[in-house]
């Protein structure tokens, strides 16, 4: 708990801490936050992908980020920088200065395009008649809820690849792969358990889904769910916590796992991934 000492000096530069949790700890209620990641077939079994799909994704410059989503997210650690986080500017307030996170660190630690077309577009409307068209199925009415889908209709209904299929078909399978990869990895929310179909027409043309700004996008999200976790009423955490971990272990190094040697039949197997 944090004590009397290590209050701020100028309060009337923190317009907004009567709703920030850290009023909440030094009133002497403590919390764990719990970041948001539903369990997704391919995160668990991504070695085991469909090679078709595999070769789709990283076009896509999806790659990185789906063998990173096996990574355990500590818990503590989330909290302990959500409760440094201040929504008034964005920055984590350390001792020794603020800091945040950058679309740089996005790239680097994540492999997204952080340059490109914005990610935006219709999130109103009917947009389900895009899944006959892009996925090749439609989900089921009690899968639906407004213009978002559950992630587990997807696992189930695009878990495997059959080997005699045409492109057409692995196109759509590839698709729902990247709106899982968005709706778990990159831009969850507090529910983990569903996707908006406001992402699927970008992913229309799969030649042109690397010329969107992915990375600006999930940066965003991450701000967002980060302001969302400062309040005391906050239980969950959604956004890429992957990214925020990553973040943390690349800037204090006093608190990173210790690396291993890495060997080139290493990358070879998979068991590691370079950024490149």
């Amino acid at each position: 708990m944090a004590s009397a000492r290590q209050l701020p000096v100028d309060m009337s530069l923190l317009r907004l801490q009567d709703k920030h949790i850290v009023k909440s700890i030094w009133e002497g209620n403590e919390r764990v936050i719990c970041p948001r990641r539903h369990a997704i077939w391919i995160a668990k079994h991504v070695n085991e992908l469909d090679e078709r799909i595999m070769n789709i994704l990283h076009a896509a410059g999806f790659i990185h980020i789906l063998k990173a989503s096996t990574m355990e997210i500590n818990h503590h650690l989330v909290t302990a920088l959500v409760e440094r986080w201040r929504v008034e500017t964005h920055t984590f307030h350390l001792p020794l200065g603020e800091s945040t996170i950058t679309l740089e660190d996005v790239a680097l630690q994540l492999g997204l395009p952080i340059e490109g077309h914005v990610v935006t577009g219709i999130s109103s409307g009917p947009l389900t008649v895009f899944c006959h068209q892009l996925l090749g199925d439609v989900p089921p009415e009690n899968n639906v809820r407004g213009n978002r889908i559950k992630l587990s209709w997807l696992n189930n209904t695009f878990r495997h690849l059959p080997h005699d299929v045409t492109d057409q078909v692995i196109e759509q399978y590839a698709r729902a792969y990247m709106l899982m990869i968005i709706g778990n990895i990159m831009m969850p929310d507090t529910s983990a358990s569903m996707v908006h179909l406001m992402y699927l027409p970008l992913l229309a043309d799969l030649q042109n889904v690397s010329q969107y700004s992915w990375g600006s996008a999930m940066l965003s999200c991450l701000y967002r769910a980060l302001d969302h976790g400062t309040r005391a009423d906050q239980e969950n955490i959604g956004g890429c916590m992957i990214l925020l971990q990553c973040w943390a272990w690349e800037r204090i190094t006093c608190i990173s796992p210790q690396l291993l040697e890495v060997t080139e039949d290493d990358i070879s197997s998979g068991a590691v991934f370079p950024l490149v």
